[in-house]
């Protein structure tokens, strides 16, 4: 039970939701510190990898002299917002991310269809990604988290045993 004395939902549920959400949306906002101490968001394309799968670790390919990189650099932190406006969903996930910039690591992740961002051999070589474990949610998804729906968000956290929890 919540302090509200109302049942919390099934977190399973939730992540379920929050997986559906991110997997229909293209294009997420990603959101940094910026060194001005005011947040700072851009539009992300479509993410790499299994969305929503059991680790919640998300990937996506920059350009490694990109603003985004060199906050992401100060701070270590992002959150990325996904909304799905004709179903009421919208989720934030927030989290510790790493830059991937070595070649290898670069490599390895790589898809052919990156090309279209990074044509020539020069772009390809400021290609890197940006790795981040999801630490945070917060869900506002009509069906999915407690109503009255839009009032307050439904926060999930991982603990340290990687466990999602309601706080």
């Amino acid at each position: 039970m919540r302090a509200d004395g109302e049942k919390a939902p099934e977190v399973g549920r939730l992540l379920a939701g929050a997986a559906q959400v991110v997997a229909d949306v293209h294009y997420c906002w990603l959101i940094v510190p910026s060194g001005e101490g005011m947040p700072s968001a851009r539009p992300m394309g479509r993410l790499i990898g299994e969305l929503g799968n059991a680790d919640w670790v998300i990937r996506f390919v920059v350009d490694a002299g990109s603003r985004k990189v060199a906050a992401l650099r100060r701070t270590g932190i992002l959150a990325l917002t996904f909304q799905k406006g004709a179903d009421d969903a919208f989720v934030l996930l927030a989290g510790n991310a790493t830059l991937l910039s070595e070649p290898a690591d670069v490599r390895r992740h790589w898809r052919s269809r990156f090309s279209a961002y990074f044509p020539t051999a020069e772009d390809q070589a400021r290609a890197a990604f940006i790795e981040m474990r999801v630490a945070r949610m917060e869900l506002w998804i009509r069906g999915v988290t407690p109503e009255p729906f839009g009032t307050r968000p439904t926060t999930l956290e991982r603990g340290a045993d990687g466990a999602w929890r309601l706080p």
